[in-house]
């Protein structure tokens, strides 16, 4: 008995069956309904059964709400001719009843009310009182047939365990183990931080294709989106970290009314066969999501190429950019008082320029922090090649201590590891170190 037939999407015409155990949907491959449709969620929602044998249809809440009739809903009993939307595919409801086995007194009604002519099909005795020697010898027939078929899956079965397990065993104790559930992991994380200024929100999606997108938007005119396939052996290491958070033990949604405030956590999660789902709506989340949260984002950072300021509110970030440029401000001035004080005023206006690289448009304060930066650094340099001749013409004349004066001043211009010519320094220290001694 079908339930519903797809009228809008891929494979229009098809009709599906929920059964008495409820049907998830969504794109993911370990729905019992996979939609293909590219604005539908890895985990959408659910068709169910109530207690009264109705038919309901609930919304996960991971992206763009199911809509019934054109409204977007959060549970919503399913009449016939209803449609369903989700994403770009609808569903028609053709039948809202649970199809169930009938017993044999219902069934035995029923044959009665069309004429007391059942028809067996070999699974029961024949009932004497009722039966003609046609009866018997069909019933005969159903019954051997029905035999032969015991008789064949029986074979078939020990076929299996014959063929089957020398060849599991084999790998076993070649060093091969064999899993029973493949291993997979996919999941769906929606962060939305809402206020009076600004509505932020972030979307973090795995398949399991293993390819992970990344959705930022705000008020703040910020639209961002990234996509990257995972390394097999990072999405071992994200599996594992996830198994230990407790994630899989959580139990109900979280969520309260609140004025002037809006945060939202919602995960989904399919891990090695499990699925949890877990909302949390203004409120504190528990230490087992706080710990979910921080594992996906720190792989959102690390694999996504994802800057820390894309979680941050615009104007924080306006905030923090103008005490850094401050800073640099302050120390360029003072960079004769000291020859460190222009690194870190190099250091502080790079920071000014991270704080607002995501902004769009760039505000002012961008182009200021880049002129001032570009000037540091001319300066840097000029300064790293007055003070390296000074040496090297010491360490040609002898005069060591002269040298080593000079490059404890190096020492101090250029402090970055990461910059050529700070080996450059270190290696002639060791030198006129050596000459000292």
């Amino acid at each position: 008995m079908s339930h519903l037939i797809i009228e809008q999407g891929k494979e229009v015409g098809r009709e599906i069956t929920v059964p008495p155990t409820g049907m998830k949907f969504g794109s993911s491959s370990a729905n019992d309904l996979v939609i293909q449709d590219d604005a539908a969620m890895l985990f959408h929602g659910r068709f169910f059964f109530k207690s009264g044998g109705t038919l309901w249809v609930t919304d996960f809440g991971a992206g763009k709400k199911v809509m019934v009739g054109g409204v977007p809903i959060d549970e919503h009993q399913l009449n016939v001719g209803d449609l369903v939307e989700v994403g770009g595919t609808a569903f028609r409801i053709i039948n809202t009843g649970i199809e169930r086995l009938a017993d044999t007194s219902s069934q035995t009604a029923a044959l009665d009310q069309a004429g007391g002519k059942e028809i067996d099909l070999g699974f029961k005795p024949v009932r004497k009182l009722r039966t003609t020697g046609a009866v018997k010898e069909r019933s005969r027939s159903a019954s051997l047939i029905h035999r032969i078929l015991q008789v064949a899956v029986i074979f078939l079965v020990l076929l299996v365990l014959v063929v089957a397990v020398p060849e599991l065993l084999k790998l076993k104790t070649q060093g091969h183990p064999v899993s029973l559930q493949e291993k997979s992991l996919s999941f769906s994380y929606e962060c939305v931080h809402g206020s009076l200024k600004n509505i932020f929100r972030y979307h973090l999606e795995l398949g399991a294709d293993g390819k992970a997108s990344l959705q930022i938007d705000d008020l703040q005119n910020r639209h961002i989106t990234k996509s990257a396939m995972v390394p097999a052996d990072v999405l071992e290491n994200l599996s594992r970290r996830i198994a230990g958070t407790g994630f899989f033990d959580l139990e109900g949604d979280r969520e309260v009314e609140a004025r002037n405030r809006y945060e939202l956590y919602d995960i989904a999660i399919f891990r090695n066969g499990n699925f949890n789902h877990v909302r949390v709506l203004n409120r504190d989340p528990p230490s087992e999501l706080r710990q979910t949260i921080s594992i996906l984002e720190d792989f959102m950072f690390g694999q996504m190429d994802v800057p820390f300021t894309l979680l941050e509110d615009p104007e924080a970030l306006i905030g923090h950019a103008e005490e850094s440029f401050k800073l640099g401000e302050s120390r360029f001035a003072e960079r004769d008082v000291q020859p460190g004080n222009l690194a870190e005023s190099i250091k502080h206006y790079k920071e000014t320029l991270v704080y607002l690289e995501t902004l769009e448009p760039k505000p002012s304060l961008y182009r200021q922090a880049m002129q001032k930066m570009e000037m540091a650094k001319a300066e840097q340099d000029a300064r790293y090649k007055d003070y390296m001749f000074n040496v090297d013409r010491a360490m040609r004349l002898g005069d060591w201590r002269e040298a080593s004066k000079h490059l404890r001043i190096l020492a101090e211009l250029i402090p970055d590891r990461s910059d050529d010519r700070y080996e450059t320094i270190s290696s002639k220290q060791l030198e006129v170190e050596d000459h000292l001694r």
